[in-house]
């Protein structure tokens, strides 16, 4: 690592290797800024972007065990600003989003609003709108998840609380564009039913771009209803997440998750670019699980052949799961990864950029966007 580093090399390198928070400067980091998950190893740095005009790049770090012997330390300097530090010289400055002043208040039921989503960059909220997992209450969770664990929240949230959360984001000022996620339910809909109606309840409060993060169905009946419902409601962009695309690893990454057929994600993502259209509709890959390099990039051009975009993130091992002993990817790696993906894009004229809503448009889980702006060097 140095400090001449790129702006996308250090985000790599930061959610490659984890940061070391002093326990000191823990409660001022509640205080004031938007640090709603670090009890649990997580939070979001932010760094310059090398064109003034984009202001600021999020890297939301998930420390896990790791960060206990990261070369990586969080400094505050003499000037109140945050600095990270390669053992004993500056690597780069960062900046730590002020605390929203929403996480301070609470629903009319009471419970506090930080408790049913975050920012996780500029302007991104965030929403698990529930964190209990059926494949985790079955015994066979995907074994790099922590989903229950993700933040100290409320599992299972009320879907017009969170609509209230995210009006009083908008109207704060902090939230222009949401993104929703759920744990995989043992409905007919697997939790995308929730998420719809999530996004219908925030329509009738505010009008705000979103992004749906769900497990694919074949009751491609049921899909197809669900999705345009969500287009109206004001759904923006989807995601429909296929983890892993080794076959033969699948299985024994993700006990449950991984014996849903291939074929049928991609009859989910091709309803969804119906319905959504270009450069809208994505899905996840997390590399570091045990998979091979070609792997990922055989499954990256196969759903970019689907009109699908591939948003890479490294494995954060996170403390919870069962894979948190896990090594996490290099930072080379992923950005070797990143640019043969931005690659496959471009042949298929396809854009990362122009996301409209949620994790892509956020950028702050994965430098892959960042790579498709700036490059790596």
């Amino acid at each position: 690592m140095n400090s001449l580093d790129s702006v996308v090399r250090k985000k790599a390198e930061l959610q490659s290797r984890g940061v070391q928070i002093p326990s000191e400067l823990i409660p001022e980091l509640e205080a004031k800024h938007n640090v709603p998950a670090i009890s649990t190893g997580r939070m979001v740095l932010c760094l310059r972007s090398p064109k003034k005009a984009d202001g600021l790049i999020p890297a939301f770090v998930v420390n896990g065990k790791r960060a206990s012997t990261s070369p990586l330390h969080l400094v505050k300097n003499c000037s109140d600003q945050y600095e990270i530090w390669a053992d004993e010289e500056k690597y780069t400055d960062v900046t730590i989003l002020p605390r929203p002043r929403f996480y301070d208040t609470t629903t009319i039921s009471g419970v506090p609003m930080h408790k049913l989503a975050v920012i996780v960059g500029p302007e991104h909220l965030r929403s698990v709108v529930n964190q209990e997992c059926f494949y985790y209450q079955t015994g066979r969770p995907c074994r790099f998840c922590a989903v229950r664990h993700w933040w100290d929240a409320n599992l299972n949230k009320n879907l017009s609380e969170i609509a209230a959360v995210v009006e009083a984001g908008v109207k704060e000022g902090v939230v222009r564009h949401v993104s929703l996620t759920t744990a995989t339910l043992g409905t007919r809909g697997k939790g995308l039913e929730d998420l719809v109606e999530t996004a219908k309840l925030i329509r009738a409060r505010v009008a705000v771009p979103i992004m749906l993060e769900f497990e694919p169905l074949n009751d491609y009946s049921l899909l197809d209803c669900l999705l345009k419902e969500a287009r109206q409601a004001g759904v923006t962009t989807v995601s429909s997440n296929i983890e892993c695309f080794d076959e033969s690893l699948r299985p024994e990454v993700m006990p449950a998750k991984g014996k849903i057929p291939i074929a049928t994600y991609v009859k989910t993502w091709e309803k969804c670019v119906d319905i959504f259209g270009e450069n809208q509709v994505f899905t996840v890959a997390v590399v570091g699980v045990g998979e091979k390099d070609e792997s990922i990039a055989k499954g990256v051009e196969m759903a970019a052949s689907h009109g699908v975009m591939t948003f890479l993130v490294p494995h954060s091992p996170a403390i919870g799961a069962e894979y948190e002993d896990m090594a996490a990817p290099s930072a080379d790696r992923m950005l070797s990864l990143y640019e043969q993906a931005v690659n496959i894009y471009h042949k298929h004229g396809l854009n990362l950029t122009v996301s409209r809503a949620g994790c892509v448009r956020g950028g702050g889980f994965s430098a892959i966007t960042d790579v498709a702006r700036f490059g790596v060097e």
